[in-house]
């Protein structure tokens, strides 16, 4: 995870103003950096021990709540033994509970990209989503969404969304906030940290969106909702999406994806169907750069000059076939 997010972080958890999901990445990985001289540096002296305070408390409500439970199932007279037990406790296991995830509700957030970049971003998570991410956005997300009841990703700026369809485990973006929640659509979300507003725009499915639980809509395709950060105002309109979304066909940067994904977003782009013969070519990555003026043909040369490999383009049946070069 990124430092300076990181420290974002921290600074909603001390204002009170961190999600659920966000206090949860706090304790995970606080442990990681609180040896770093410019995370805890940064924060006031004031700031540090409330910090201090705040996760001490909570992982002994934590304690307190497992021995109470554990005292139901105990003679009393064995409550004194369970005290000192709970001290052993905080004294060997506490280093663990920051190091460790939880199970199943703890989400491993793990990567961080951060679009420097004066193209847009393509990202395909591991559910087969796919993320537009506009320059100077941030996403954070885990690498993988096995064994989680929710996929869940943490947005700075602004993205496109392409999710795929999984009734057993919504997709939540988390934008300050706000919660967008989905389970399977595309929409576009505008929430730049020094924007007035946070504003979703669906192009296929359905979203909700919430604030602390609180829903503040349900937005359709070509509807739009703003909120207004400052006066916690909502808005909600019938809008041509193309207006909103059109950024995303500019230029994209690949960033160490695997040809499987480029083949993807190209099929999107000019409506081909592409098949990888070798195995081994679509597993390979690459990073590279489209312009929104590339054919097809040259987005394909640069993919298998990058990589080894050969294609044969039918324009009538609209196909492509992706195949390793031959020695």
């Amino acid at each position: 995870m990124d430092k300076h997010y990181f420290i974002r972080l921290l600074r909603k958890y001390l204002k009170g103003e961190a999600t659920e999901a966000e206090q949860r990445v706090v304790i995970d990985y606080y442990d990681l950096f609180r040896n770093e001289p410019d995370i805890l540096d940064l924060l006031a002296p004031e700031d540090r021990e409330k910090l201090k305070s705040l996760l001490r408390n909570r992982i002994w409500k934590s304690i307190e709540k497992h021995e109470q439970s554990q005292h139901k199932l105990r003679p009393m007279i064995h409550w004194q033994r369970g005290v000192a037990a709970a001290a052993v406790l905080a004294l060997f296991v506490i280093p663990l509970f920051f190091l460790n995830k939880g199970p199943v509700e703890t989400q491993e957030v793990s990567s961080l990209v951060n679009n420097q970049q004066k193209e847009n971003q393509f990202i395909q998570l591991d559910d087969g989503s796919k993320i537009m991410l506009s320059p100077g956005s941030k996403l954070d997300y885990p690498a993988s969404f096995e064994g989680l009841k929710k996929r869940e990703v943490y947005l700075e700026g602004q993205a496109f969304f392409d999710i795929r369809k999984d009734a057993a485990r919504p997709f939540v973006v988390h934008t300050g906030k706000l919660e967008t929640l989905v389970l399977g659509t595309a929409f576009n979300v505008n929430a730049f940290e020094s924007d007035d507003n946070i504003t979703v725009t669906v192009t296929r499915g359905r979203v909700q969106v919430s604030n602390g639980g609180k829903v503040l809509g349900i937005i359709t395709p070509d509807e739009q909702l703003v909120y207004d950060k400052h006066k916690a105002r909502v808005v909600q309109n019938a809008v041509d999406p193309n207006i909103y979304i059109h950024w995303k066909d500019e230029d994209v940067f690949f960033d160490n994806l695997p040809v499987t994904a480029a083949a993807k977003f190209l099929e999107e782009k000019f409506n081909v169907q592409i098949s990888i013969i070798d195995e081994t070519i679509g597993a390979k990555y690459f990073t590279a750069t489209f312009t929104s003026k590339q054919t097809l043909d040259q987005a394909l040369k640069s993919i298998c000059e990058f990589n080894g490999a050969v294609y044969e383009y039918d324009k009538n049946k609209a196909a492509v076939v992706i195949n390793a070069k031959k020695e």
